[in-house]
């Protein structure tokens, strides 16, 4: 007596996997909850982090979170990539992706412009990388004051010591 044969299972190829997961991630996005802040304003409680992020993926990393749906990406001037996750949001901006009110921008004061003489140019020279008008979170990155480096001398400043 012969035993009943099993179609033999198959393997998803990468194209097909890379289809299923960017299914389930829309689909999680989609129904991503939002704090509502004492101000009104609707922060997603699930964000792209870009630490670590390396220049020339970044951009690619950011446009595609922004294609499935993420609308709170997490930057800082120390992760040295925010000019590139600035052209990713313009682009996602202008082909109708997402409307900067969609979105919920992080960004962080390095240690070394702690000194309130400081903050307004740092924050300056972050929107013009980032090309917005305006941030919707700007938090103290270490509670750590360094001594400070110019924009012009060394920017993003890092942890090094001159």
């Amino acid at each position: 007596q012969r035993s009943a044969r099993k179609p033999p299972i198959m393997s998803p190829t990468p194209a097909l996997r890379l289809t299923l997961a960017t299914m389930a991630v829309s689909r999680i996005l989609a129904d991503t909850p939002s704090h509502v802040l004492h101000t009104g304003a609707k922060m997603p409680m699930i964000g792209l982090g870009t630490w670590k992020a390396e220049p020339g993926v970044v951009g690619a990393s950011v446009r595609m979170a922004l294609e499935l749906g993420y609308r709170h990406l997490d930057c800082a001037c120390d992760y040295g990539n925010e000019r590139e996750v600035g052209e990713a949001i313009r682009s996602a901006i202008a082909d109708g992706i997402c409307t900067r009110e969609e979105l919920w921008v992080t960004t962080k004061l390095w240690n070394t412009f702690h000194k309130k003489e400081h903050i307004e140019e740092a924050l300056r020279k972050q929107l013009e990388d980032l090309g917005l008008d305006y941030v919707d979170l700007y938090l103290i990155h270490f509670p750590i004051a360094l001594k400070h480096v110019p924009i012009w001398k060394r920017y993003p400043p890092e942890w090094k010591h001159d």
